[in-house]
């Protein structure tokens, strides 16, 4: 899933995809708005659904939909265009685009993972949403990318390509440690205040830690590094919302 998701993402650095970019002084940073980061995200899940394949199962699809809109409801964002869908991957995976389109591969469902564990994914891929993590990803991106087009007395025509190119290949790169943590506590709390249980994630990375020592890794540990530092944190989180629930 990775490499393809890598194709996916390379291909919209060719598509002309529009970005709202806001620039004033060459000082200012560059600012990735709501309905960019909503036109990023929707061109990418095109990319996704035609290049992979969307799956339209009579129970799980539902599923997955359900337990998606209740976190998206209980987010600081509950007016985007959230939507959350299995494609069609063996791997185990789940991932985020910008602006609210979140997945999951039939490859992760087939663990047989419970409502909580579920719940637990999808807070993790809705918080970096809510926290703008790609959003911001593309703008540092932008930024960069921007002063060395100006180091080199580039036009201002060449520094909007290299920019837009800047803001697709951000895409492929692994969120931060920090990031990840940030969308483990927060995602953790959106499944919580939407009603599971406060241990789903915690459960759901033992298993990846447990499949981890098999044969091969699942993908969603190449894009989510799993650390014994992230387990550790889910259960002190845990430990102090469970009194709570």
């Amino acid at each position: 899933m990775w490499c393809v998701w890598r194709w996916v993402v390379l291909g919209l650095a060719l598509s002309g995809v529009p970005f709202v970019l806001g620039v004033s002084g060459c000082s200012s940073p560059l600012h990735v708005d709501q309905g960019a980061e909503i036109d990023i995200g929707r061109e990418a899940a095109t990319q996704v659904e035609t290049q992979v394949g969307v799956v339209h199962d009579p129970v799980e699809s539902p599923r997955v939909e359900r337990i998606g809109l209740s976190i998206a409801r209980v987010s600081t964002r509950p007016k985007l265009p959230w939507s959350y869908q299995i494609v069609d991957v063996k791997e185990v995976n789940a991932f985020s685009l910008p602006g609210g389109p979140v997945y999951v591969t039939r490859g992760l469902l087939a663990l047989g993972v419970s409502d909580d564990e579920l719940a637990g994914v999808l807070g993790h891929e809705t918080a970096h949403i809510q926290l703008r993590h790609a959003a911001k990803d593309m703008e540092r991106a932008m930024r960069y990318n921007l002063l060395e087009q100006l180091a080199l007395g580039g036009s201002s025509d060449l520094v909007q390509a290299g920019a837009d190119m800047a803001l697709q290949l951000a895409l492929v790169l692994p969120h931060s440690r920090q990031d990840e943590y940030q969308a483990d506590a927060v995602g953790t709390r959106l499944a919580v205040t939407a009603g599971y249980a406060p241990d789903g994630l915690l459960r759901f990375l033992r298993r990846l830690d447990a499949l981890h020592g098999g044969s091969h890794t699942p993908t969603w540990l190449q894009t989510h590094p799993l650390t014994q530092d992230r387990i550790a944190r889910e259960e002190a989180l845990v430990a102090e919302l469970a009194p709570n629930r």
